[in-house]
């Protein structure tokens, strides 16, 4: 027989991965922002839309894969979901590009901005946990996900690894 235990990271290993994850999200915002706007130029928040409409399908995505208790960890879900896809995605960039849009008397754009990020995220997220269903049924088809598979010990530790041990 095979017992699950699942351990609580701790505060101090809960705490790091949030760090981590929000300073890798933030580089990557920035590096990705800069790159969109040299070659799309800033007449429009180009960047802010294609970094928060991925991060929500990513979010999504790793959501439901950590909620079916696959291949994301409490620590790992830490890390990418609130440290890297909390620095990674910003709401107030958002409201900013478009209240600058609507300042410059460029409403059409601010709201066709609006518009986009919106509907654009929404789809995002049905579209990140819609791969990441797909992700689960494939795990299951190939018995991946089976706990009698994935361990022939008598103790199958959850504890996630992604960072040092406790």
């Amino acid at each position: 027989m095979v017992a699950l235990v699942v351990t609580t990271p701790s505060l101090p290993r809960r705490l790091l991965a949030v760090f981590v994850g929000g300073f890798f999200g933030t580089v990557t915002r920035y590096l990705l922002s800069i790159t969109i706007q040299s070659a799309l130029g800033k007449a429009w928040p180009y960047d802010i839309l294609l970094i928060n409409v991925t991060g929500a399908c990513v979010l999504a995505f790793i959501t439901t894969l950590a909620d079916a208790s696959l291949f994301v960890g409490p620590t790992r879900r830490l890390f990418l979901n609130v440290g890297f896809l909390g620095a990674y995605t910003t709401f107030s960039s958002l409201a900013l590009g478009d209240v600058l849009l609507f300042a410059n008397g460029r409403w059409p754009l601010a709201l066709l901005y609006l518009l986009l990020s919106l509907a654009g995220g929404i789809g995002a997220v049905l579209l990140g946990d819609a791969l990441g269903q797909w992700c689960i049924r494939q795990a299951k088809r190939r018995h991946v996900w089976s706990v009698s598979n994935a361990s022939r010990e008598d103790h199958l530790d959850m504890q996630d690894d992604l960072l040092l041990p406790d």
